[in-house]
């Protein structure tokens, strides 16, 4: 059975019973249907097989007409809790898809019917861009490798939340909501949630009995926090594992896979993106070899029939949980990896570590075959002023501007998840405990905000990284799109001499600059009189005692 190479889902779920025979849906809208065993099976999670055997429930779904037609999905279906089994389907294709499962299970085989599958309008796909279909890496040439689309080839701009540990039982679902609209309207596209496997304390681990088994009503919290955010335009990342000290010994290879075949299962007709593990290399890789992790990606690649973007998160140099395997990037072990999508960084926390980002970035930005790159987990803003606002606008316009296809962020009350019906206990990481603060809009993530508005205003994704186009500033921060447009960061304001090589030199220029921190713009014109033109920000010591960071945008008037 061949696989599907597009993916992504769109918001929203179908419900059906395993009788009905004929429905309608939207392209990539989740489909879902449920099936009842006619017997009891004990511990139904224990068959998900690890050694290449048969599943117990799959389906195929053939397109018969229109642009699906020809094209076949084989889905495994999932244990939903007690008798009940669930199959969910997202049609890349407009068409009729017929549909039939099978099974050694009676109630659960040879249940068939028929899809008529429409598209979105382009007002629906604007209110959601998730309807565009899952994420892949660019095709299209002049820089095909350095940036995410969506199905549909539309340019996707990955400005992430880190959301560890919203898989807490005891955490109300309005709260997940009021984070999700808020990031949502910040202007945030993806959701870094764990999906613990083994989590923070029982409340966040959905595994019981020593890893056999799971909690099915823990783990449709997990369903509602992805289906939501889908709703709000927000890609969830999903991983399922943490590397731990000596992880080897408590958790078999076997169940490490079993877990991760069950969560394809589960959350595979979502617009969600695959994580092997959250700090994967971690006290040297979790006890595990080195080729474990590689068959790992190698696995869930394979598994998910719609092929969708797969990577892992490292943790970095420096301290001691990453002696064993110290690693800033990706780039450095797995970039050859042919199912490794794309590279990821932990710059990790603390100012030195926050200045190593654009040299991470440049890295792994150099590599053949290139692909993009994404410091997914930078200095976190932890407490408002620590570290700064500006601190994080550094990281992530250093990281953008040196070639990254966006950046993630963490703060605040989210990344723990502290809430008052789930308060987090002190521990080694800075918090503030008062619930009187609204953390989520700290400077930092506010900053974020403003950075993914602008971006998305511009032909962002067509930036080539051109530090060598500002001059007299030190750590110059530039790119380009050349002929068009050049894009600065000025870290401490000032002014810096810019090469206007690639313009005609009678040109003139308008100038935007950017008040990286609330959004406010400066416009002024400028014309190059020769190759080099120095350009002034809006504020500069001594009529502005304190430096202000700002960023620079000018194109032909």
């Amino acid at each position: 059975m061949k696989k599907f190479v597009l993916i992504l889902l769109c918001s929203g779920s179908v419900y059906l019973s395993a009788t009905a025979n004929s429905h309608e849906t939207k392209v990539w809208e989740v489909f879902e249907i449920s099936l009842a065993s006619d017997e009891f099976i004990e511990n139904p999670y224990g068959l998900v097989p690890v050694d290449g055997s048969s599943d117990p429930l799959t389906m195929v779904f053939r397109g018969i007409s229109g642009p699906a037609a020809g094209q076949e999905i084989t889905i495994t279906g999932f244990w939903y809790g007690g008798k009940d089994w669930k199959v969910r389907f997202a049609a890349p294709l407009e068409g009729t898809w017929e549909y039939r499962s099978f099974s050694g299970y009676r109630g659960l085989d040879d249940v068939a019917g028929r899809l008529e599958v429409s598209g979105w309008t382009g007002d629906e796909i604007r209110e959601n861009p998730v309807r565009r279909g899952l994420l892949r890496v660019s095709r299209e040439a002049p820089r095909a490798g350095r940036y995410f689309e969506y199905a549909d080839g539309q340019p996707f701009l990955w400005i992430g939340d880190t959301w560890w540990n919203w898989a807490k039982i005891d955490i109300p679902f309005f709260r997940f909501m009021e984070l999700a609209d808020d990031r949502a309207e910040k202007g945030f596209t993806i959701g870094q949630l764990f999906v613990p496997g083994n989590g923070w304390g029982a409340k966040a681990t959905i595994h019981e009995d020593n890893f056999a088994s799971i909690d099915t009503e823990h783990i449709k919290k997990i369903d509602s926090i992805v289906s939501y955010a889908n709703s709000r335009g927000i890609t969830v990342w999903i991983h399922g594992w943490w590397a731990r000290e000596n992880m080897d010994r408590q958790i078999s290879a076997e169940l490490v896979r079993r877990w991760w075949r069950y969560l394809i299962h589960r959350y595979g007709a979502s617009n969600v993106v695959w994580v092997l593990a959250g700090e994967y290399n971690m006290y040297n890789y979790g006890g595990y070899p080195f080729s474990f992790w590689v068959d790992l990606g190698r696995m869930i690649k394979e598994e998910d029939p719609y092929e969708r973007i797969v990577s892992t998160h490292p943790t970095p140099p420096g301290w001691e949980g990453g002696a064993g395997a110290p690693q800033w990037s990706t780039a450095e072990v797995l970039h050859d990896a042919a199912w490794l999508d794309y590279n990821q960084s932990q710059t990790g926390h603390g100012k030195y570590r926050n200045e190593l980002t654009p040299y991470i970035v440049r890295d792994s930005y150099r590599r053949n075959p290139p692909k993009p790159v994404v410091v997914t987990e930078p200095w976190y803003e932890f407490v408002e002023g620590n570290p700064t606002g500006m601190d994080i606008r550094f990281g992530a316009w250093s990281a953008f501007l040196s070639g990254a296809a966006g950046h993630s962020y963490a703060g605040g009350h989210v990344w723990k998840a502290h809430v008052p019906e789930s308060p987090m206990g002190p521990d080694a990481w800075p918090m503030d405990p008062d619930f009187g603060v609204n953390t989520m809009d700290y400077p930092g993530a506010v900053s974020m905000g403003v950075m993914s508005k602008f971006l998305h205003e511009l032909e962002w994704w067509r930036f080539e990284p051109s530090p060598g186009l500002m001059l007299d500033y030190p750590g110059p921060l530039c790119a380009s799109i050349r002929g068009e447009k050049i894009l600065a960061y000025l870290r401490y304001g000032g002014g810096a001499r810019i090469d206007f090589r690639d313009f005609p030199e009678t040109e003139s220029f308008r100038v935007t600059w950017l008040n990286p921190s609330n959004g406010e713009k400066h416009i002024s014109s400028v014309s190059s009189t020769g190759k080099t033109r120095y350009i002034s920000s809006p504020t500069s010591y001594p009529g502005t005692l304190e430096y202000r960071d700002w960023v620079m945008m000018i194109e032909p008037e």
